[in-house]
């Protein structure tokens, strides 16, 4: 079960950059120590590393204990980049989907994902969905004003 478990979280945390499967214990101790304190609920079973132009992510993939999924950004200094946190859609604001069915008339999510900062302030929401029988991304900010279309 865990090994289906990490293979799915390494597929649906896939992002662009050059990344590099690591086992947890070639996370540098004092990122994980930081991850542990800001999530001390998760149970953190995988990362991975992320090459960008000029530094480093650590990528750590873990399971909150309802089964959702999540992932810290943690750069090797130790500032958090993101917190990523798979949402149902119950604990999306009303506003926000307003705001969607506004724009997207008829969207369907199929995976949500709320960005927060280190302090678990939610910064945006990513939406995974159907629109207009296309499979769409859409990124919405925490108050539901700014929707765009991602990676266009």
């Amino acid at each position: 079960m865990k090994i289906l478990l990490y293979i799915v979280l390494l597929v649906s945390f896939a992002i662009a950059g050059e990344e590099k499967v690591i086992s947890l214990s070639e996370v540098p101790s004092e990122l994980l120590k930081k991850a542990k304190k800001i999530l001390p609920e998760i149970e953190f079973v995988s990362a991975n590393t992320e090459q960008e132009e000029d530094y480093l992510v650590y990528e750590i993939q873990g399971i909150f204990p309802d089964n959702r999924k999540v992932e810290i950004d943690i750069l090797s200094d130790a500032k958090v980049e993101e917190i990523e946190v798979e949402f149902p859609s119950y604990m999306v604001p009303k506003a926000v989907f307003i705001q969607i069915e506004k724009k997207y008339n008829g969207f369907k999510p199929t995976y949500i994902e709320a960005s927060h900062s280190e302090s678990m302030k939610v910064v945006k929401y990513e939406f995974e969905g159907i629109y207009d029988n296309n499979k769409i991304d859409i990124e919405v900010s925490a108050n539901g004003r700014k929707i765009v279309e991602a990676d266009k």
